[in-house]
C-alpha cells in the first residue's frame, strides 16, 4: 500500500507543470477524435463504435467526494482523485469527538491516503478500505473546495449485499446527515456530494461507454524499476467493469500500420484501469516545448461485444492551438 504525505497545495501541481510551457506553432494535424473538453478540469467519457468514436458525456472535476461501487460484487469506496481529495482515520468509532480540533491534530500526520484511478479496483489500496470497522474518517475534499468546505467526517453504519448506509457532518457542524447508497447494475460507481447531500451524476451507465478521460493524482514508475512516485497526471482510464480489455504495444519495430486483427488476437490482454494511463505523451523542455505524442505507444483494446481496435495519440492540441484536448486515432480491427 502507497499512502501521501499530505498538503493542501498539491492539487496546485498539475497546474503548475501542465502550464509552464506556452503553446508553439507547428503543431501536428489533428488526426483522429479530439476531446472537445480539457483533459485539466473535466472528465470526459468516450464509447467506441465499428466506425466512430463518439464522446458520450462530460463532468468537471469535484462534482462528487464519494463513490460507491455498485454494478459489480465488492464493497470499494472511493474518495475523488481528481482532485486530490485524501482521508484519514481519526483512530476513534465515537462520531461526535471529531471535530476541527481533530483536523489540527492530524493535519500534518502522514496517514492521509488518496486513491489512484489506476488502482481502483484493488480495495488494498484505496482510502477507505477498511471502512466496515465503524471507524471514524476525515476526508479532505480535494483542491476544488473552499477551505470552509474542505473537510467532513464520515462513518458507515451498514452495508446489505444491495445498499450503503453511512453518516458524515462538516467538522465544523453539530447536524448529523444519514443517507443509504442503493446499488444499481446499470452504473459501475454511483457518485454522492457532500455539498448536495445527494447522490450525482459521474459517469454513464456501465455498457454506455469504454474509456475516459480525466486529470488524477496517482503513482508512476520512476527511471528506477520498482521505485514508484506520486504525480499528478492526465490519462486514461479504461471501462474494466463493462469488459473492456487492452494490450500495449510498445515495440518501436512495429508500427501503427502493422497491427491488425491476427496480432491483436495473440497479445496479453489486461482489465487493468491504469494500462493507457498517461504515457503516452512525452514531457516538454525548454528545446521542445509542447507536448508531443510518443509514437512507440500504441494500444489494442477489446471491447465488450468482442471487437478489437488499435489506438494511438496523434496531437495534445485541438484545432486552436489550446493545451489539453486529445486526439486518438481509433480504427476497427477487422
Amino acid at each position: 500500500m502507497k499512502s501521501l504525505y499530505k498538503y493542501i497545495s498539491i492539487i496546485f501541481l498539475g497546474s503548475m507543470l501542465t502550464s509552464c510551457f506556452d503553446e508553439v506553432p507547428g503543431l501536428p494535424e489533428i488526426d483522429g477524435i479530439t476531446s472537445n473538453y480539457d483533459i485539466y478540469s473535466n472528465v470526459t467519457f468516450f464509447k467506441i463504435y465499428e466506425n466512430i468514436t463518439v464522446e458520450v458525456s462530460n463532468e468537471p472535476i469535484g462534482s462528487w467526494d464519494l463513490a460507491f461501487q455498485s454494478a459489480l460484487d465488492g464493497d470499494i469506496v472511493l474518495v475523488n482523485y481528481t482532485v486530490v481529495a485524501t482521508a484519514i482515520k481519526t483512530g476513534t468509532t465515537n462520531f461526535s469527538a471529531v471535530d476541527k480540533n481533530t483536523v489540527n491534530e492530524l493535519f500534518t500526520s502522514n496517514k492521509w491516503e488518496f486513491n489512484d484511478p489506476a488502482y481502483s479496483n484493488e480495495k488494498d489500496s484505496t482510502a477507505l478500505r477498511d471502512w466496515e470497522n465503524s471507524e471514524v474518517y476525515l476526508v479532505y475534499r480535494g483542491g476544488t473546495s473552499l477551505p470552509e468546505e474542505a473537510y467532513y467526517k464520515i462513518q458507515f453504519v451498514s452495508k446489505t449485499s444491495t445498499s450503503y448506509t453511512f453518516k458524515y457532518a462538516h467538522v465544523e457542524s453539530t447536524e448529523e446527515k444519514e443517507f443509504t447508497i442503493n446499488r444499481t447494475l446499470n452504473l459501475a460507481n454511483v457518485y454522492f456530494s457532500f455539498e448536495q447531500n445527494d447522490i450525482v451524476r459521474h459517469e454513464p451507465e456501465i455498457l454506455e461507454w469504454d474509456f475516459y478521460l480525466a486529470p488524477y493524482f496517482g503513482w508512476f514508475e520512476t527511471l528506477v524499476s520498482g521505485v514508484f512516485s506520486t504525480y499528478y497526471q492526465n490519462g486514461i482510464m479504461i471501462n474494466n467493469e463493462g469488459g473492456v480489455r487492452v494490450a500495449q504495444v510498445f515495440d518501436e519495430e512495429i508500427s501503427f500500420d502493422d497491427i491488425d486483427l491476427a496480432m491483436a488476437k495473440n497479445l496479453q490482454l489486461t482489465d487493468w484501469k491504469g494500462i493507457i494511463g498517461s504515457k503516452w505523451k512525452i514531457t516538454p523542455n525548454s528545446e521542445n516545448p509542447i507536448y508531443n505524442m510518443d509514437s512507440d505507444k500504441k494500444y489494442v483494446l477489446r471491447l465488450a461485444d468482442g471487437n478489437y481496435y488499435k489506438m494511438r495519440f496523434t496531437n495534445f492540441y485541438n484545432d486552436r492551438g489550446d493545451k489539453g484536448y486529445p486526439t486518438m486515432k481509433i480504427n476497427l480491427l477487422k
